[in-house]
């Protein structure tokens, strides 16, 4: 699923269960903070982490997102990405789809 992808599908699925109203064309932190909390309300870890030292041409780039707990269990989702949108686009999606168990 590319870049965009990832992102729309964030958009709806935050949505889907309730989260928070997040636009179609959102950057950063702030447009999915509320989604970011609600997942911890819903008793998962969020940690988001930049990396200054990781900016090499070989590294996976600087931003590391990570969920676990809460209605995850056992399952992590864990990324290291060049853009911070991917990676958060990708830990809301995986959360969602944990919840909805598909």
């Amino acid at each position: 699923m590319g870049r965009d992808a990832t992102r729309a599908e964030a958009v709806r699925r935050a949505k889907e269960l309730g989260f928070a109203d997040v636009p179609p064309d959102w950057r950063g932190c702030d447009a999915v903070w509320d989604v970011l909390e609600a997942m911890a309300d819903a008793g998962a870890v969020v940690v988001i982490k930049l990396d200054g030292g990781r900016n090499a041409p070989g590294d996976n780039g600087r931003y590391t997102v990570v969920v676990s707990g809460g209605p995850l269990g056992e399952d992590v989702f864990r990324v290291d990405t060049r853009v911070l949108e991917e990676g958060l686009a990708g830990a809301i999606v995986h959360f969602a789809r944990k919840c909805r168990g598909v």
